[in-house]
């Protein structure tokens, strides 16, 4: 050392080998350890959306730091055909910035959450020219987006999906201790297939949602064994006559209530499930007839005895007109009187 001073310094001089891991040292030193760490963005490579509804653009994201307001989330679009993409929504301390020179104006919402790490839009009425590919950008300093989440809209023409049509009696009278069948049958456009299923649900009487009980597909009964029904439910119906029927053996006051019956034969979807009430009366006070057959035979018989009178009258009227003529024979034999 004393020989290195005498020679012309006053410095040191440091080995060769140990140059680069000094050098290293000392740049970790003056960085202070910075540590950049990535965020992973996540989005479906590829969305199919019906034009003319709503398309939400899912996007989460993971992050080592703590979720500040210095998370942003930058969204951008490049339309088929297109080289450059073109930026469309920014999201920054709870505010929302859609931009308004875009074909997306006006029709961009913030649907997502920074705290639950969902960086989700969504465009209203999508449209065709909608399709492209989208990216989705988070920022969340310290941790920065090494590749942005991608995702490729495929907007599809709208499918119109027709409705099953299901017919239930408005109501059902049975006696306790009979069996009762729930009458329930079906129109539909489309052909029975392995889709099909019915679904049988019950509201009882005082209560304000239903209760599922029974369900139907691919040739197999599945009736709910905590339902009050248990042991009690058997398949009636026949999916290739379009009945979905079923039955309740040994029905008891406890039964009362709205039964609904729910088909679905995809695509046809069913708009309204049929609805039976269900009224259990005291054996031997069935009543004779429903109560619309009472009301249209009641209106048949009256009916019939008006035109019955009417015919009367009209019959008395003409003999006693007969009964009191007196003109001349000879002329009304001419006529046929």
């Amino acid at each position: 050392m004393a020989a290195a001073a005498a020679g012309g310094g006053a410095g040191w001089r440091v080995a060769p080998g140990r140059a680069p891991a000094l050098m290293l040292a000392a740049a970790a030193a003056a960085l202070g350890f910075l540590r950049i760490s990535a965020l992973d963005v996540k989005t479906p490579e590829e969305l199919f959306v019906e034009n003319g509804t709503e398309a939400r653009l899912p996007c989460t994201f993971s992050s080592s730091e703590v979720i500040s307001s210095l998370a942003s989330i930058s969204w951008s679009f490049q339309p088929e055909g297109a080289t450059t993409p073109i930026s469309f929504f920014y999201y920054s301390q709870g505010n929302a910035f859609p931009t308004k020179d875009t074909p997306l104006k006006n029709r961009i919402s913030w649907t997502g959450d920074l705290n639950k790490k969902d960086a989700s839009v969504s465009i209203a009425n999508v449209q065709f020219r909608d399709n492209g590919t989208y990216f989705c950008d988070v920022k969340n300093p310290p941790d920065i987006v090494v590749k942005p989440g991608e995702m490729r809209l495929r907007v599809v023409q709208r499918v119109i999906v027709s409705a099953v049509d299901v017919k239930t009696p408005e109501e059902l009278f049975v006696e306790n201790g009979t069996e009762a069948r729930l009458p329930c049958t079906f129109s539909s456009s489309e052909v029975i297939s392995c889709a099909t299923s019915v679904s049988w649900s019950v509201q009882p009487e005082g209560a304000t949602t239903p209760i599922s009980f029974f369900y139907y597909s691919q040739g197999n009964a599945f009736p709910g064994k905590e339902a009050p029904f248990k042991n009690r439910i058997s398949w009636a119906g026949d999916l290739n006559k379009k009945d979905a029927s079923v039955t309740i053996a040994n029905v008891q006051f406890r039964d009362n209530g709205t039964y609904f019956c729910d088909v679905k034969n995809p695509p046809d979807i069913v708009v309204k499930p049929g609805e039976i009430r269900l009224r259990v009366v005291q054996r031997d006070n069935l009543p004779a007839f429903p109560t619309g057959m009472v009301v249209a035979i009641a209106i048949g018989v009256t009916l019939v005895v008006l035109l019955l009178v009417a015919v009367i009258v009209c019959v008395v009227r003409k003999k006693n007109s007969k009964k009191h003529y007196s003109g001349d024979p000879d002329i009304d034999a001419r006529l046929g009187m």
